[in-house]
């Protein structure tokens, strides 16, 4: 006779987002098979219920079957009526954005560091190397606009920078950009289309320092050839990494798994939700029980290590604060982790201009790889944590969108995962590493995905 753990997870099976929805569901799939809880409980039960295109609804018929614990959703728009309705302790790995503080929302554990929060890695980079660097130039535009230009002007004062920033409408980039006055740091934060047409206006200027949120990606830069080299860009996560965790597999250990379960790479949405739950398991094991208090208290008190870096919230806002976004820098034709110093895998190369050419790269000199000397395209090589030298990860197929008539509210039963194989993955209560994105990496929040670049996924 089994005893399973209920545990739902609100995520869009349908529409737009059902890509992002069913790697959020494999991701807990997996999690669900690996998990080994303490008594009375030997397995555990997932249900997804579909939050396309109610996610308030879907929140409600969740939490109205009375599961032990709630995850989701993806994407800052649905979570924020989703949250807002659930009346339970939620698990939010899928949406991570400062809005989700605890003054406003005391029951959400918020497993990622928040998106906006990229930019401060960014400025905290280019500090540690240069004391001159004053002027900071921001171009934001779309849904996170506001909040990364708030996030971006609170670093920018607290590491002596001066911010000029510009909110443009889509569509509008190389227009605001043309106009945008002389300094020393540029960063943007836009649509793939826009941050293109703004690259080609303002790249060809002498800038000590250029980030953009997609230059990560090799076919978004593609075109911009010596351009790109220097260039930063928030990434989302290493799944070749074998750094230590404290909680949980490694994230080579967690893609091999993922991918023998599903026959595809993980995501990073995967990854994400993946973590929630092993944190979810974590406070269950700390407090002995299920109830909302008791989990909310444990996780408020808990400080690990995930695969995707350090959990950890801060006291007063509930945001994630022990992890920190990744940031990547474009040198000889690939894209290295330089950012934080504890995961780079690669030196952070400043002023941008002293950024190794593509193909300058004296191989016989320098231990990297030349571009190309993998088979991983090079926006998926990214740093993977310390070590002696850049290493190439695995490449993140998109993963394909859930397919069947899952109606809106509507529960997809997971049948039963059969019980978990780790036992806390030899976890220690108290542990590491920092914040700033998805579901959990180091240092102080990331308020940070991910992630991420963009929403975890």
């Amino acid at each position: 006779m089994t005893t399973p753990l209920p545990v739902a997870l609100v995520t869009p099976l349908t529409g737009p987002d059902a890509a992002l929805g069913l790697a959020a569901l494999r991701g807990m799939t997996l999690w669900a098979r690996d998990e080994r809880l303490p008594p009375p409980w030997d397995e555990v039960g997932v249900t997804a219920y579909d939050a396309h295109p109610d996610p308030v609804g879907a929140m409600r018929s969740a939490a109205a079957a009375e599961p032990a614990a709630v995850f989701g959703p993806v994407g800052p728009r649905a979570a924020l009526g989703a949250l807002g309705a659930a009346g339970r302790v939620v698990f939010n790995a899928g949406a991570p954005s400062t809005r989700f503080m605890r003054q406003s929302f005391p029951h959400v554990v918020n497993v990622a560091a928040p998106t906006s929060t990229w930019p401060r890695g960014v400025l905290s980079a280019i500090r540690s190397v240069d004391r001159h660097a004053r002027r900071v130039a921001l171009l934001a535009s779309g849904d996170l606009a506001v909040e990364l230009t708030s996030v971006t002007r609170a670093a920018a004062r607290s590491q002596g920078y001066e911010v000029t920033s510009n909110v443009f409408p889509p569509g509008r980039g190389a227009q605001t950009a043309r106009l945008l006055p002389p300094a020393d740091v540029l960063i943007v934060h836009g649509g793939a289309d826009d941050e293109l047409e703004i690259a080609n206006v303002l790249l060809r200027r002498s800038w000590r320092a250029a980030a953009f949120s997609t230059a990560v990606s090799a076919e978004a830069t593609a075109t911009l050839g010596a351009l790109r080299e220097g260039l930063l860009a928030p990434a989302s996560w290493a799944p070749d990494s074998v750094a230590e965790v404290g909680t949980g597999p490694t994230a080579r250990e967690f893609s091999a798994d993922f991918a023998a379960l599903h026959g595809v790479p993980p995501t990073a949405t995967a990854a994400w939700a993946y973590v929630a739950g092993l944190i979810l398991g974590r406070c269950i094991r700390h407090c002995g029980g299920v109830g909302d208090a008791s989990l909310l208290a444990a996780a408020r008190g808990l400080d690990t290590t995930t695969m995707l870096g350090r959990f950890r919230l801060d006291e007063v806002t509930g945001l994630q604060v022990g992890h920190q976004v990744p940031i990547v820098q474009w040198q000889s034709g690939a894209s290295w982790t330089v950012w934080p110093r504890e995961a780079a895998r690669a030196p952070f190369h400043h002023p941008r201009w002293n950024a190794p050419p593509p193909g300058g790269v004296d191989v016989e000199a320098d231990p990297r790889p030349a571009a190309g000397a993998t088979d991983a395209p090079a926006d998926e090589r990214t740093a993977t944590g310390p070590g002696p030298g850049p290493e190439p990860t695995l490449p993140l197929p998109a993963q394909d969108a859930p397919t069947g008539p899952f109606g809106s509210s509507r529960p997809f039963g997971l049948g039963r995962p059969r019980p978990g194989l780790g036992g806390g993955f030899g976890a220690r209560w108290p542990a590491s590493p920092a914040p700033d994105g998805p579901s959990v990496g180091p240092s102080g929040q990331d308020a940070d995905a991910g992630r991420p670049a963009g929403w975890p996924g």
